[in-house]
């Protein structure tokens, strides 16, 4: 019999590394949390972006405020204060009950904004008291803040560790912003990894489950990652997200720009392999943007597969958070998607898609090229829900097989929603049923 890939050993090595030395209630915390197990990703998440300031600069982030076509770290479309983030969680949440994660990653640093970020946790703790509360953080103020986070209720902690090494790191951090003094090359790399190995120690011995993230830049930290995990696993880590570095020059960022590769598929299996030595490796990341929501399953991440359309069924709706259908097609700057799922016979959230706004009045509509990119965001979609749509759209979109309809416009998405999967549920059933009746003459 075939020996099992590196990936899937990682993969069953998290399962039962995870699952095995903590109680029932941290088990169930895990089983939840989609980042944190492979196997939740029936369960969505939700990054606030309330965080705009960062307290360190890395060669490999270029931080965009206003930005709808680049899905990566660092990117939002627009800046959220605490009132905004409550108010777009409690629309959300009522349609989507597997939003089980809450999480603040920026567009900078969480806690480079602790009075926003610490208000923002607070209110969503009060307003459901279930849902799980986790922070991304670069770990430079991480140690001063463990006891309001642990007071807050914040049970998953991410810390980006990319090196313990001053002469790598200075290859990495330009510069970092600690004490109110603004630190440079050696002297800030040292003073960085210092304050995040402490601040990882203190969260662990809190009862945080901590998960590191490693940004794998070929010749510059490849070599010295292995060194990590076990270090990070030393004093009390969990987990270990190694992730390729993005590196594309229209990002804007140092590496990018100055030609610094990002590693090959082979590359980043090698040094995942190496680390699983240490501690069980996440192997599923999608590097999410500062303000994802959604649902981290592989089959949504992949490509449309046409031939698998009757068991997936997908319906956009037109929505700035909104909770009825109010929006014309063309003014949407996004899409909420919802798959419908047969056992409970409805329709779940899946996650929120950024477009760019391609039409500003009748005189004003986008470039082609901008209405296309905007009809592949829902291509795979088998239905759009908007309020207005014009003749041309609609005709695109029947094109591509997503059914534009309107006739829910000004309702509430919810119920729409209901409506729309009952008769799915009928339709089915029908086909079903005369499928049975072929086979059986």
């Amino acid at each position: 019999m075939d020996s099992p890939s590196p990936e899937a050993k990682s993969d069953e090595g998290t399962k039962d590394n995870l699952h095995h030395f903590f109680n029932k209630q941290t088990q169930d915390n895990i089983a939840k949390h989609p980042c944190y197990s492979k196997q939740a990703h029936q369960y969505a998440r939700m990054h606030l972006p309330v965080a705009p300031a960062c307290n360190i600069q890395c060669n490999y982030c270029n931080r965009k405020y206003d930005c709808s076509n680049e899905s990566r770290p660092g990117v939002v479309s627009h800046i959220m204060d605490s009132a905004a983030a409550l108010k777009q969680f409690s629309i959300i949440k009522k349609r989507a009950p597997n939003l089980t994660v809450v999480g603040i990653a920026g567009p900078g640093d969480a806690l480079a904004n602790p009075q926003t970020t610490f208000k923002t946790l607070l209110d969503i703790r009060k307003a459901n008291p279930n849902v799980q509360l986790c922070i991304s953080t670069n770990g430079l103020a991480l140690a001063e803040h463990v006891t309001t986070l642990a007071a807050l209720g914040v049970n998953h902690l991410t810390i980006t560790i990319n090196c313990i090494d001053a002469d790598i790191g200075e290859k990495i951090y330009p510069w970092i912003f600690y004490n109110r003094k603004r630190l440079k090359g050696r002297i800030a790399a040292t003073m960085l990894i210092e304050r995040q190995l402490l601040g990882l120690e203190l969260a662990a011995k809190a009862g945080m489950l901590v998960k590191v993230n490693t940004v794998l830049i070929p010749s510059i930290n490849d070599h010295h990652i292995a060194q990590v995990s076990e270090k990070v696993k030393s004093l009390g880590a969990t987990l270990h997200n190694i992730m390729p570095l993005i590196s594309d020059p229209s990002h804007g960022t140092y590496f990018g720009l100055n030609g610094q590769r990002g590693p090959t598929d082979e590359e980043l299996e090698h040094v995942r392999e190496k680390c699983s030595v240490h501690m069980p490796q996440m192997t599923h990341c999608k590097q999410c943007r500062a303000d994802a929501i959604g649902m981290l399953s592989d089959e949504n991440a992949a490509p449309c597969d046409p031939s698998s359309q009757s068991s997936v069924y997908r319906v956009a709706v037109a929505s700035h958070g909104e909770t009825h259908i109010r929006l014309h097609f063309g003014h949407t700057e996004r899409f909420e998607i919802y798959q419908y799922d047969q056992q409970s016979q409805q329709f779940l959230f899946e996650e929120s898609r950024n477009v760019a706004q391609y039409c500003h009045g009748q005189l004003s509509c986008g470039e082609e090229t901008q209405k296309g990119a905007l009809f592949n965001t829902i291509a795979d979609c088998q239905m759009v829900l908007s309020a207005r749509i014009g003749i041309t759209p609609w005709r695109e979109l029947e094109k591509l097989g997503v059914a534009p309809n309107v006739d829910f416009a000004f309702q509430p998405i919810s119920s729409s929603l209901e409506a729309i999967a009952k008769q799915y549920c009928r339709e089915t059933e029908h086909t079903e049923a005369k499928h049975e009746l072929f086979h059986q003459q």
